[in-house]
C-alpha cells in the first residue's frame, strides 16, 4: 500500500491524479461537469453530476495503471470554495441546482450589510466581506428563498461534501470554515454567533454538523464505503484525508522544500480560471483589503492571508469568446496560438504593442488591495477597430493587466503585512501560457519560482493523503518529501523600463476608476426632481 489519490473539483471539471509517496505523478485523468446560471450573478451545480464526474475522473485515472489500484493507502480531495445545499425534497437552488458556486455573487448587497455591522470579523477578512463567501450568499437565501430555507439539513462546503460521499462521515475542515465562515479557529467560542443573530441568521450553526469541531486538514476524515469504493474504483477501508479549497491545495504542491526558512519571502500564486495569492505567517498579521488572516487555514498553528483576482483566466477566455476576430471559442490551444503570435510581435515591435491598452482587471469585483466585490474593470484605447491586431491587442492589454496587479498585490502585502516576498511560485492553468508566464516573469518585480511538476494542486491534495495514510506525520514533513525540483527565472532586464511604464499608467487608472465608482454609487443615492405638473 504505497500509492496515493488525490482528486481535485474546479469550477468546470474534476481531475484524478495516482502519486507514488515520493510525489511522482503515475496517471492523471478529468470528466467534466456543467455549470448552470439560473439568473445574472447565480452560479450553480447539481452534486451529484460533481460527484458522478469526480468517479469518472478517478476510474479513468486508475485505469491508466490498473496493477496500481489495489495499492492506494489513502485519498484527499480538493475543491473550489463552493457550497453544497443539503435539502429535503426538491434541489434547492433555481435551476435544479443544490450547490453555489464560489463565483457566484448574488450576495453583494448581503456582502455590505455585514460591512455595515462592524463588526470585529471583519477585520479577519481585510476590512470588507466578499459576496464569494458563504455568509452572504446564504443570507440571500434565507431572505428570498424562504421556502426553500426551511426544508434544509445541512451546509458543507464542497471538499466536505465529496469526503462525506466518500465515507458517509459527515465532518467539516477546519481549511474551509476558516476562509469561508464568520468562524475564528483561534477564539474560544469560534463561532460569531452575535454577528448571525443580529443579521437574522442565528440557526445556521445548528444546520447538521456545522457546530461541531472541524477536522484539521490531513486528518483523517473517515475510511472509503463499500458503495464509494465502488463507485471510485479505489479499496474499501482506505482513509479519506479532511481535505482543502484548491487554491491551498495549489500553494501547497508549490512551496518547495525548506519552505519554512523561505516562509515569509515566498508568495503561492494559484492561477487559473481565478488568481489566489496566498502567503503564510507564523503570527497574526492585519492587511487592509485581503483576506485573512486565518488560523490554522492549512498548516496548524500558522495563519494565511488570501489576495486574488476574481478572474483571471476566465478574462482570457472572454477575449477569445468575444472579440469579432477571434479565431474561435476558448480552448487550450487557442490560448497558445494567440499567446505564442504575440510573442512574436513583441520581438518586432517592442512596447510599442498595445501601448495606448490598458485596463484595470476586476470583472468581477477587486479582491485585493481593494477588497470590494462591487467594483468593476476599466479599460482604455477602445475604437472601432475589428480586426485580427485590435483581438491581439486586447488579449495582451488583458494579460498584462494581470500581471500587473500581480506586482501591486505583492506590494501591498509588503507593505501593509510585514512581508518581504521577492519570489513567486506559480501554480495552475497559467503555467501552459507562454504569454502569462514571460509577464510573470518580466513585470511583477519578483523572481518566478516554477516547479517540476505538472499537476501542483493534485500534488498538493496527494501531499494531504500522505498524512492521513500515515506515510508522514505532518503537512510539513509530507511536503519536504514529496516537494518537487524547482527553478528560479530571472526578469528580462531589457524590458523592465517599459513594464515599470505600465505600472504607472496602470495605477493611476486604478485610482480614477475608485474615484468613479464612488460618485456613481452617490449619484445612485439621488433621485430626480419632477416639476409641478410634471409627469
Amino acid at each position: 500500500m504505497s500509492h496515493l489519490l488525490a482528486i481535485d473539483v474546479g469550477t468546470l471539471s474534476a481531475r484524478a491524479g495516482l502519486f507514488d509517496r515520493e510525489g511522482q505523478l503515475l496517471a492523471v485523468a478529468s470528466a467534466s461537469f456543467k455549470l448552470i446560471a439560473p439568473a445574472e450573478h447565480h452560479a450553480v451545480y447539481r452534486m451529484d453530476d460533481i460527484w458522478q464526474a469526480a468517479c469518472r475522473a478517478a476510474n479513468e485515472c486508475l485505469s491508466q495503471r490498473p496493477e496500481l489500484a489495489s495499492s492506494i493507502a489513502g485519498m484527499a480531495f480538493d475543491a473550489t470554495s463552493s457550497i453544497y445545499i443539503e435539502a429535503e425534497g426538491e434541489p434547492p437552488l433555481d435551476g435544479g441546482g443544490d450547490v453555489i458556486c464560489w463565483m457566484d455573487h448574488r450576495g453583494e448587497a448581503e456582502a455590505a450589510e455585514v460591512d455595515a455591522t462592524g463588526h470585529r470579523f471583519l477585520g479577519y477578512v481585510g476590512g470588507s466581506l466578499s459576496p464569494e463567501t458563504n455568509l452572504p450568499k446564504l443570507l440571500w437565501m434565507k431572505r428570498h428563498r424562504p421556502e426553500a430555507w426551511a426544508r434544509i439539513k445541512g451546509a458543507r462546503d464542497l471538499c466536505d461534501e465529496l469526503a462525506r460521499r466518500a465515507t458517509g462521515a459527515d465532518r467539516h475542515s477546519v481549511c474551509g470554515l476558516a476562509c469561508k465562515w464568520p468562524y475564528l479557529p483561534n477564539d474560544a467560542a469560534p463561532w460569531c454567533q452575535d454577528l448571525l443573530d443580529e443579521l437574522g441568521i442565528g440557526d445556521l450553526t445548528k444546520l447538521g454538523n456545522l457546530g461541531k469541531k472541524p477536522g484539521k486538514v490531513g486528518e483523517v476524515h473517515g475510511t472509503v464505503s463499500a458503495l464509494a469504493a465502488t463507485s471510485l474504483g479505489v479499496p474499501q477501508g482506505i482513509p479519506v484525508a479532511v481535505g482543502l479549497i484548491d487554491a491551498e491545495a495549489g500553494a501547497l504542491g508549490v512551496l518547495g522544500k525548506d519552505y519554512l526558512a523561505r516562509m515569509n519571502n515566498l508568495l503561492p500564486m494559484i492561477a487559473g480560471t481565478s488568481t489566489c495569492y496566498m502567503p503564510f505567517a507564523q503570527d497574526e498579521r492585519h492587511i487592509p483589503g485581503v483576506w485573512g488572516p486565518f488560523k490554522d487555514a492549512m498548516f496548524p498553528g500558522y495563519w494565511m492571508h488570501e489576495a486574488g483576482q476574481s478572474l483571471s483566466g476566465t478574462a482570457l477566455d472572454a477575449v477569445l469568446e468575444h472579440h469579432p476576430a477571434s479565431p474561435g471559442k476558448p480552448s487550450s490551444a487557442l490560448h497558445l496560438q494567440t499567446a505564442n503570435r504575440i510573442l512574436q510581435i513583441l520581438d518586432k515591435e517592442g512596447a510599442a504593442f498595445a501601448a495606448s491598452r490598458h485596463i484595470v482587471p476586476d470583472w468581477l469585483g477587486n479582491r485585493a488591495p481593494l477588497g470590494d466585490g462591487r467594483v468593476r474593470a476599466l479599460v482604455t484605447g477602445l475604437g472601432p477597430e475589428t480586426g485580427e491586431s485590435s483581438f491581439l491587442e486586447a488579449y495582451y492589454a488583458t494579460a498584462r493587466a494581470l500581471a500587473l496587479q500581480t506586482r501591486q498585490i505583492i506590494e501591498h502585502l509588503n507593505a501593509h503585512g510585514r512581508y518581504a516576498i521577492d519570489s513567486v511560485a506559480l501554480a495552475g492553468g497559467h503555467l501552459h501560457n507562454p504569454l502569462l508566464v514571460q509577464l510573470y516573469r518580466d513585470a511583477t518585480g519578483a523572481k518566478l519560482v516554477i516547479s517540476d511538476t505538472r499537476e501542483p494542486v493534485l500534488l498538493g491534495t496527494a501531499m494531504v493523503a500522505a498524512v492521513a495514510a500515515g506515510f508522514h506525520p505532518d503537512l510539513f514533513a509530507s511536503l519536504d518529501a514529496m516537494a518537487p525540483r524547482q527553478k528560479t527565472l530571472q526578469a528580462d532586464p531589457r524590458w523592465q523600463q517599459a513594464h515599470d511604464a505600465a505600472y504607472r499608467i496602470y495605477l493611476k487608472l486604478f485610482d480614477i476608476r475608485n474615484e468613479v465608482e464612488t460618485a456613481g454609487r452617490a449619484l445612485a443615492t439621488l433621485l430626480p426632481v419632477k416639476e409641478s405638473g410634471v409627469s
